[in-house]
């Protein structure tokens, strides 16, 4: 075992929350979190251990907590009892290694990018939390008995589905979300059907018999201009036709939002499917717009978009808001009234790249008639970071925080050279941003100074020495 690991589970059994930047687990190094135990990461997970790696109690958790880009890997799968996703940064969390979750996984903020890899829940394992922006795109395997919601999702789009009716059955689902993908043989259907949505479909593939359950969260977005139960259908692929499968809508007067679920149990055996529509001009499947898109440029934002169709539009309005309830509206762009070819759009927000802003896209057609869809986040907003420096002066040592916030709060501990806490307490940032490191306490030799943030969002080390 590692000294770095020995140093981890002396700090775990004295203090249960502590920050991190990252934790690397090599040889037979394991960290063991026992009790109400939390560790908070600003950094990566990589488990190259050749054990398990870790163990917790079903009280510990983990937390990812940064805005910048964080990841799991290693040659070793670690199996996480409880784990907490809070990642703000623009690229998400990435899997780079498969991931078993035995009780919790939250979604806090953020997306669980899984590049190939599979987020597996095993027992009474489950998720929480899950909406726009955060949920799990890639591939989840649960494996266990009851009923279970597969928080799924791509890019940005949430898109949940929930297999339900599995009393008295025990083994595994696997389901995967595909968005802006066209169903396998999509023009193939069968009456009553006179289409299927070539945008987006969930694949399935088990054993085992349940109802399925299908959400949408955005009517826009997944074409659904109506929720007449004899115009939108549950679509299944049988292997060479799409075929309704009998469904009940459960939803409110508007399409905003709503799912439709199957009658009965059916197979999950390599099963794909998605919305379809027996009326063409209700529920057209798909939509139009192919992508929205914003991004900071210089003191600017540019915001895109493209459709891969137009009827009847008249034009386009661009509205922003600082909190997402509050919008304003920005600009109007003309459509091409109707097209049936891929248009790009562009327009350029000037100077509006110092702060934070949701940007929404709402089309209205000749006859007033509009349809507003998912807004997107761009944060432009130029952040420093904080550091930590040591200063010898005059036979005085001092921490120097920079760009630390006035009044902020930081914990401070002292570590020599075998692990051992031998100085902690709280400090709060004043004017000056330093601090004098009590060194008559300590014997010469080589310490670690760390400062870390009650929340984990921040942790910062040194090394000083003592003469």
């Amino acid at each position: 075992m590692t000294k770095y690991i020995k140093y981890l589970l002396l700090l775990l059994l004295l203090f249960p929350a502590l920050s991190y930047g990252q934790v690397i687990i090599v040889g037979d190094g394991e960290i063991v979190a026992v009790g109400v135990t939390k560790i908070f990461l600003s950094g990566d997970w990589t488990n190259n251990s050749s054990g398990a790696g870790y163990t917790a109690s079903n009280t510990s958790r983990v937390y990812f907590n940064s805005a910048n880009p964080q990841s799991i890997s290693g040659s070793t799968i670690t199996n996480f009892t409880s784990i907490q996703i809070r990642n703000t940064g623009a690229n998400g969390f990435q899997l780079n290694n498969d991931i078993k979750v035995i009780d919790t996984l939250s979604l806090d903020r953020g997306i669980i990018h899984t590049n190939s890899h599979t987020v597996f829940f095993e027992g009474d394992g489950d998720s929480e939390g899950a909406a726009i922006n955060r949920f799990i795109d890639g591939l989840i395997i649960r494996t266990g008995t009851g009923n279970f919601r597969f928080d799924v999702g791509k890019g940005g789009k949430y898109a949940p589905l929930w297999a339900y009716g599995l009393s008295g059955q025990t083994g595994s689902i696997s389901t995967e979300y595909f968005y802006k993908s066209t169903p396998p043989n999509n023009t193939s259907v069968s009456s009553p059907l006179v289409k299927v949505s070539d945008v987006e479909y969930w694949h399935m593939n088990s054993t085992l018999s349940a109802r399925v359950r299908l959400y949408w969260k955005d009517g826009a977005e997944s074409g659904i201009k109506s929720i007449d139960p004899d115009s939108l259908k549950l679509a299944i692929y049988n292997g060479s036709n799409w075929v309704e499968e009998a469904a009940a809508i459960y939803a409110s007067a508007s399409v905003t939002s709503g799912y439709i679920s199957t009658d009965n149990n059916i197979s999950l055996s390599s099963l794909d499917v998605t919305f379809g529509s027996t009326n063409n001009i209700a529920n057209p499947l798909p939509i139009e717009l192919l992508s929205f898109t914003a991004q900071c440029q210089k003191q600017d934002v540019i915001i895109e978009w493209s459709t891969v169709s137009e009827e009847n539009n008249n034009y386009f309005t661009l509205l922003r808001s600082e909190d997402a309830e509050h919008y304003e509206e920005i600009a109007q762009i003309l459509g091409a009234g109707n097209s049936n070819e891929v248009l790009n759009y562009s327009y350029q927000d000037w100077n509006a790249a110092s702060g934070q802003y949701y940007y929404m896209l709402k089309q209205t057609d000749f006859d007033g008639k509009n349809e507003t869809f998912t807004p997107v986040f761009v944060s432009c907003k130029e952040t420093k970071e904080v550091s930590l420096k040591i200063l010898y002066d005059a036979n005085q040592v001092y921490a120097l925080l920079s760009n630390a916030e006035s009044g902020s709060r930081y914990n401070m501990m002292i570590i020599d050279h075998t692990g051992r806490i031998v100085v902690q307490e709280t400090q709060r940032v004043n004017a000056q941003n330093f601090y004098r490191i009590p060194y008559e306490q300590l014997a010469s030799g080589l310490y670690s100074i760390i400062y870390f943030t009650d929340d984990g969002s921040e942790r910062l080390n040194q090394k000083v020495f003592i003469k």
